[in-house]
């Protein structure tokens, strides 16, 4: 099969690197269909001016979403059952697998394909399931061990990953015929289960125009590090907070940008000073005018595939202190751009802060490494066309 005979349909997933994907592959004259999730679900194609039309909406799931997520948040903790993700996803799914047309490869998404993908395949498509993170296997069980090492009590528990939402996701492993994976530990991971010869890397990549450095760098008096994220033990907040109490830096804050979850109020009594502040949920905007006002992004997670908040951190302009369960390896070399720490090492946490702390000028510096390496290997552009030449060389491996 040549390349220019390629056709994509695309069932866009929840990542915000896939943002510009469909217009990436309208460009290159690849995209037969695409499957949009939101705010409705959305089915467009191609116009022949160039655009995408939308030829069939469906707004009652906006709705049912809306229902199903806003009782389930109001009932009591103690009184609710299982979240209400497997409805989201399966009823997505049914509605998607209704309108795949005959393509060359179909790009379905994590948790939501099990119903799409016979149809692809019944359709002729190589067939590729696109997962953000580790084997939900080894996410689950991560969650779970994090909590029993701090000994949180179960009702103190961030919601998991439902059983039922996990067999799903690998029954759609053995489906497909490819899994894109989007780091090196991930595929990792994926290799542990089995799927070393099926799963596939391709990087990530981050809005750099959006997110990117303050136009000119101000020497602040304090000293802000800053976390990014679900503010969970899964991300490596235990171990921060640890190393945080432990330095006790003059001058210094660490910001904790997110939700807090309900396992870390305890660790925050007794860890957190008043140098440590928590923000909740902020909007994107939010998070450009944080990682500004930073100085360090650290993000000692024990439970990813390649965190996208390292790559927004790098491309403001942020020098990085991450784990090696992050997907840091891949984007950070160490000493460069940042520091890349074992997991779970509080020690060696609080080694890398307290020398950017002491090397400001030098901690500058990594920072437009940062800067540049993002610039040079993760933009969205590069993603989308690392994404375009697998699908080229799916449909030529497959014909």
């Amino acid at each position: 099969m040549q390349p220019e005979s390629v056709s994509v349909t695309l069932a866009v997933g929840a990542a915000p690197y896939q943002k510009s994907l469909a217009l990436s592959l309208l460009r290159a004259g690849l995209l037969r269909r695409e499957l949009s999730s939101g705010p409705y679900l959305e089915i467009r194609e191609p116009k022949g001016n160039g655009q995408l039309e939308v030829i069939k909406r469906f707004p009652f799931n906006r709705v049912v979403n809306a229902v199903l997520w806003g009782t389930w948040r109001r009932l009591p903790r103690k009184w609710r059952p299982g979240s209400p993700v497997m409805v989201t996803v399966s009823l997505r799914d049914q509605l998607w697998s209704r309108w795949i047309p005959p393509c060359s490869v179909f790009h379905g998404w994590m948790g939501q394909s099990l119903t799409s993908l016979p149809v692809a395949k019944r359709q002729g498509a190589a067939t590729l399931v696109e997962n953000a993170g580790r084997h939900p296997g080894h996410f689950h069980k991560a969650s779970l061990e994090e909590c029993d090492r701090f000994n949180i009590r179960q009702r103190e528990r961030s919601p998991i990953l439902p059983a039922a939402l996990i067999r799903r996701m690998v029954r759609e492993y053995e489906i497909c015929d490819r899994i894109a994976v989007p780091s090196t530990v991930a595929h990792g991971s994926f290799a542990e289960f089995g799927y070393a010869d099926k799963a596939i890397v391709v990087f990530p990549g981050v809005d750099e125009q959006f997110f990117s450095p303050r136009p000119q760098a101000v020497p602040q008096r304090v000293f802000q590090v800053c976390f990014a994220g679900r503010v969970e033990l899964a991300k490596g907040a235990g171990y921060l907070l640890q190393a945080w109490k432990r330095l006790a830096l003059p001058n210094a804050v660490l910001l904790l940008a997110g939700e807090v979850r309900p396992e870390m109020k305890t660790l925050l009594r007794t860890y957190a000073d008043a140098t440590v502040r928590t923000t909740g949920f902020l909007t994107a905007m939010e998070m450009v005018k944080t990682y500004r006002e930073s100085d360090l992004f650290v993000f000692p997670s024990v439970n990813e595939g390649l965190a996208q908040v390292l790559l927004e951190a790098m491309a403001s302009g942020l020098p990085v202190v991450a784990s090696d369960l992050s997907g840091a390896d891949d984007c950070i070399t160490h000493g460069k751009e940042g520091f890349v720490v074992p997991a779970r090492d509080v020690d060696r946490i609080a080694e890398a802060i307290v020398w950017c702390y002491q090397h400001r000028d030098e901690t500058r510096a990594m920072g437009r490494a940062a800067r540049a390496r993002i610039e040079s290997q993760f933009t969205l552009d590069h993603y989308n066309q690392r994404m375009i030449a697998l699908y080229r060389r799916l449909a030529g491996a497959l014909a």
